[in-house]
């Protein structure tokens, strides 16, 4: 079992914060296929939520069945960050994370987000500001470090729980590196080790249950977060789940489950942003089903363009009526590494 705080989760895999992606419709999407302690909002500004711009307030908003939630914010002033936390601590919020991640240049630009690992002492300030200001629990996710010659998370997560931090989460790469390279897990370790008294929750690059394991056995952490390898496989929370808990790895969807899986994305789409913003925002998401369901480009095509809820309609019917119920195989690679025992599917 994993808590933070007094918030204790049903898993030990988390859901992460993802910018343009990680929305309330994808977030109950995967809610729906299983296996999620906890999901995060994409990051919100801070400033944002004070001046109530509509962009902040529509990735702010909170679904019944999109609990817990954990709300991630970026910013640099106390101040601001407390009062942002506040108010989503009274629409429902069930954890507060602070982003010293991002490696965005607009956001390191104002010095939030990954810029902070090279402000240890202002990263502190306002996780310490956040933590007085809310009864939540209240997190923050790293990288490890600027760069590969300064590899601080550890001194700074050892810092940001002397300040309250109830839990730690570490991207297993630099500022530097962005989404490249070697996702590194010895330094993870040392942060787990740093901070014994609070969870450690590992992220990056896992992309199976068998990557999740691994992370744990040679880490040490409490719990794994999954990002963008549940884009193309939204079943691998779920997957990851029962692999640590049994062993045993859930047989695969069907081609009828992902369908229904796709109408339900685009109907919590529809209800929360309306027919326009929903098909313009499925356009983009439709790519990574396409590649799950491996669809002829003649469908693909017929598809880039739709308008409306209608000629969606249409064409999800067409393709079922098309369509056999067998099981797809996972779209996503599976390391070599085992635990003890070889891995089963059911």
């Amino acid at each position: 079992m994993l808590a933070l705080g007094r918030l204790t989760l049903s898993t030990r895999i988390l859901l992460a914060p993802m910018a343009r992606i990680g929305d309330a419709s994808f977030r109950l999407t995967v809610r729906h296929c299983g296996g999620v302690g906890l999901a995060s909002t994409e990051l919100l500004s801070a400033r944002g939520l004070l001046e109530e711009s509509s962009a902040s307030l529509a990735l702010a908003a909170i679904e019944a069945e999109d609990r817990p939630l954990c709300v991630q914010l970026f910013g640099t002033e106390p101040y601001e960050m407390a009062e942002a936390a506040r108010r989503m601590a009274d629409r429902g919020a069930a954890a507060i994370d602070i982003n010293m991640g991002c490696c965005v240049p607009k956001i390191v630009g104002r010095g939030a987000g990954a810029a902070l690992l090279r402000r240890p002492a202002q990263a502190v300030r306002l996780l310490a500001a956040v933590v007085q200001a809310v009864p939540l629990p209240v997190t923050a996710k790293l990288r490890l470090g600027w760069d590969r010659t300064c590899l601080t998370a550890s001194d700074l997560a050892a810092d940001l729980v002397s300040a309250g931090a109830a839990g730690i989460i570490v991207h297993g790469r630099t500022a530097e590196q962005k989404f490249t390279g070697e996702v590194l897990l010895e330094p993870i370790a040392r942060v787990v080790e740093r901070v014994g008294t609070v969870p450690v929750i590992g992220n990056g690059d896992v992309r199976s249950p068998q990557d999740a394991a691994r992370m744990i056995a040679q880490t040490g952490v409490a719990g794994v977060m999954i990002g963008r390898a549940a884009k193309r496989y939204p079943w691998l929370l779920r997957d990851a789940h029962a692999y640590l808990s049994t062993g045993c790895i859930p047989p695969p969807p069907t081609r009828r489950q992902w369908l229904a899986l796709i109408r339900t994305h685009f109907e919590h789409l529809h209800r929360l942003r309306g027919e326009r913003l929903a098909c313009a925002i499925f356009r983009q998401r439709m790519s990574y089903y396409f590649a799950a369901l491996g669809l002829p480009r003649a469908d693909r095509e017929r598809f880039r363009n739709f308008a409306d809820a209608q000629t969606f309609d249409r064409f999800m019917r067409s393709i079922e009526e098309a369509t056999a119920d067998v099981t797809v195989p996972r779209n996503t690679p599976v390391t070599t590494y085992q635990p003890s025992s070889t891995a089963r599917t059911v």
